[in-house]
């Protein structure tokens, strides 16, 4: 009887097993990329309103410090001017770095079964 319900267990987890296998592709490459692109699109967002991008671009041509002379608003002009550029650089390389991460996510499945394949002298 436990001979019986042990064999009953081992077939169990071994079809769950296969299962889960056979599903990964499918979590990989569905809901597990839906989450990871939304990941991805909220962190950029993030990233946007922490470098407060659109703030900067509003107040671009407004005096800082309430300076209203022409020294005033030419320097507060080129100094905003240089932190857009600044905040914009470090927007656009960790956007870039969001994509990468993207990309490998959507590549690491096939390289690694390709790697397997190719050393087990299949291909």
């Amino acid at each position: 009887m436990t001979g019986n319900i042990f064999l009953q267990t081992i077939k169990t987890l071994f079809l769950d097993f296969l299962g889960e296998i056979l599903y990964f592709p499918f979590w990989w490459y569905g809901s597990g990329l839906k989450k990871i692109v939304l990941y991805i699109w909220q962190s950029t967002r993030r990233l946007a309103g922490n470098l407060s991008l659109r703030i900067m671009l509003k107040n671009l041509f407004r005096p800082m410090y309430g300076q209203y002379d022409r020294a005033g608003r030419a320097i507060s002009f080129f100094m905003r001017i240089i932190l857009l550029f600044s905040r914009l650089v470090v927007f656009i390389v960790l956007s870039i770095m969001y994509l990468c991460i993207l990309l490998v996510w959507m590549i690491l499945p096939i390289l690694i079964l390709w790697q397997l394949l190719r050393n087990l002298h299949i291909l």
